[in-house]
């Protein structure tokens, strides 16, 4: 019988501490998780909104030449943000709103990547609203941020988690 009430207390204390401090922290901890993965989200559709504004404000296409007699039957497209000619195979990207041609990663680092503007680099007329440049020109600078709500709430979860939990064993 002094080996079941043996058994029955050291049960009793493990009960405790998983109650009182495991599944507390287990649950800060899970919370703090939810939210990063949340702010997480939200950053990458920010990322991605540019992109999708590009893909409608412009059509990719892929460069070929074509051989009549062995002589070529259209003149060679350049690019004018690399200045290089378009060979046979290159993708390349055509604003609608202007028509102009580029290379397809020539134009997608000149509006996303680099300080130029979000507009054609040739007559400037508007493809990405400045705005939406901004946030995500910040988004790529900084990687994953957080706002100030979100830097408080993991101050103090992560300040429960750090406090241990003080657990005697049972024999």
């Amino acid at each position: 019988m002094a080996a079941l009430t043996k058994f029955l207390s050291c049960f009793n204390q493990l009960i405790n501490i998983f109650f009182f401090s495991w599944l507390p922290q287990a649950l800060r901890f899970l919370v703090l998780v939810f939210f990063v993965s949340i702010s997480a989200y939200v950053q990458r559709q920010e990322k991605y909104k540019c992109r999708k504004i590009i893909n409608e404000k412009s059509t990719k296409f892929v460069y070929r030449k074509r051989k009549l007699l062995g002589f070529c039957a259209t003149e060679p497209l350049d690019c004018a943000i690399c200045l290089s000619d378009f060979e046979h195979g290159d993708t390349g990207r055509k604003i609608e709103s202007c028509s102009h041609i580029f290379h397809e990663n020539c134009l997608d680092k000149w509006l996303m990547h680099g300080k130029g503007q979000a507009s054609c680099p040739l007559c400037r007329s508007v493809i990405i609203p400045e705005n939406m440049v901004e946030v995500h020109r910040k988004v790529e600078d900084e990687g994953l941020t957080f706002t100030i709500f979100e830097e408080e709430l993991a101050l103090l979860l992560l300040s429960g988690l750090s406090t241990g939990c003080s657990s005697r064993r049972c024999f």
